[in-house]
């Protein structure tokens, strides 16, 4: 069996999300279906995690394996071709047999865009969650307190089926994309059910003066979820990247 090793690209709202369900367009459908088309084979998609409907990715990262060997550039060309037009297949690669695209993933970059003006965007309505008022600097400041290994009880959904919510977050920040748009940049080992959209929740009340940046770390430590902010819209959220050890 050749195993091959694809990263991703996608707008989320015309999806149930990334996971096959029963009468419901998904993510993991579509490419299901146009591997099926290329190949003549049933493919098993092992996607690095799954998103929200709604959510969009540029380096969603997956693999499958069918006997058929492709060359990757006539593989991204041929999959391209079956896929529609809100997927697409950035790159492709030959990997190893014990490649496996969610276990083997080390890191995980997600974004948050969002925007701060009292007037809507019908531009940046697209894509980023407006926010009416709010002070970057000191969401800035907060995003300190979720770096490093925590217990995130306070910020997964009540239903995520999780037992172990003890995650590792390396890095978050917030970045100035363009005048009055911003993200959240965040990169974990792993993230639980609603997480990134629960912590741009709780950020946006820092931002707000509803909460200080230092309440952030007594959040964690209360293992609550009625502590946290609202589980935002999905409709900011991308998946950036995901990185590997090796192949």
């Amino acid at each position: 069996m050749n195993n091959y090793k694809v990263t991703i690209e996608y707008l989320g709202k015309n999806y149930s999300g990334w996971q096959i369900q029963e009468g419901k367009t998904t993510i993991e459908g579509e490419i299901t279906r146009a591997v099926k088309e290329i190949s003549g084979e049933e493919a098993i998609i092992v996607g690095s995690g799954r998103t929200d409907a709604g959510v969009r990715a540029i380096g969603q990262v997956a693999n499958f394996k069918i006997e058929k060997e492709f060359e990757p550039t006539k593989l991204i060309m041929a999959l391209n071709n079956h896929l529609p037009q809100d997927i697409s297949i950035k790159s492709a690669e030959l990997v190893s047999d014990d490649f496996n695209a969610r276990f083997s993933a080390k890191r995980k970059t997600y974004e948050y865009y969002f925007y701060v003006s009292p007037v809507r965007s019908s531009i940046f309505d697209e894509f980023a969650l407006q926010v009416k008022r709010a002070d970057t600097s000191k969401m800035q400041q907060a995003c300190k307190h979720f770096v490093g290994e925590h217990d995130f009880s306070s910020f997964v959904a009540s239903n995520s089926g999780k037992t172990n919510f003890v995650r590792t977050i390396f890095d978050a920040k917030i970045e100035c994309v363009e005048g009055n748009l911003h993200k959240l940049i965040i990169c974990g080992n792993g993230f639980l059910y609603n997480m990134v959209r629960i912590i741009m929740g709780t950020i946006i009340l820092v931002g707000e003066g509803k909460i200080e940046p230092s309440d952030i770390a007594k959040i964690i430590e209360a293992k609550d979820r009625t502590k946290a902010g609202k589980t935002v819209s999905p409709i900011g959220l991308c998946l950036a990247r995901v990185e590997y050890d090796q192949k």
